[in-house]
């Protein structure tokens, strides 16, 4: 489909090349061979050309960038990721640490633990799997208890970030035999 702004470049064309091929020692009014000293008044050709808005063009708004949300809550594992879920509560945030300690799941003890109570933790041998007692918060913090059979283990679960579901809330992991 033929635009007008299409046509009108092509008239345009057009109309110059006719004033050029009138110009010039070969061709024009005077014809071939005409005297070079004869004096020629330049032509001077205004093209107009008016391309109306068509109807139902809209101009684009201005907006901003629009970023991706990443939602700080990991309800379900990242992209790729085969990772469980980080509780919110920091009683099913304690019994997850433990679990994967029984379990003797590292790098899933590290998702949830600091570096350091992840060391203290694998440090000891669960033997069998403890039974957990309790939980309760002070400034900050909960500490959560579990009962085997020759020990006492007790974790200190940062409350903030338990309760945003983010890693390495357990913050401290100590055994008492």
């Amino acid at each position: 489909m033929t635009t007008r702004r299409q046509l009108s470049t092509i008239a345009t064309a057009g109309l110059v090349g006719a004033l050029l091929a009138g110009c010039g020692p070969f061709g024009g009014a005077d014809g071939p061979g005409t005297d070079a000293s004869t004096t020629q008044t330049p032509a001077t050709v205004i093209v107009t050309t008016t391309v109306p808005a068509s109807p139902t063009a809209t101009r684009p708004v201005p907006t901003k960038p629009i970023r991706p949300t990443i939602d700080p809550s990991p309800t379900t594992p990242p992209p790729g990721k085969d990772a469980p879920a980080i509780p919110r509560s920091a009683q099913d945030y304690g019994i997850a640490f433990v679990t994967a300690w029984v379990k003797g799941d590292r790098t899933r003890a590290t998702q949830l633990g600091t570096e350091s109570a992840v060391k203290d933790a694998f440090a000891t041998q669960p033997g069998t799997a403890p039974r957990f007692d309790h939980c309760e918060g002070a400034a900050g913090s909960s500490y959560c208890t579990w009962v085997g059979a020759e020990y006492t283990l007790q974790l200190r679960i940062g409350n903030d970030l338990a309760s945003r579901g983010q890693p390495h809330a357990v913050a401290e992991v100590v055994f008492r035999h």
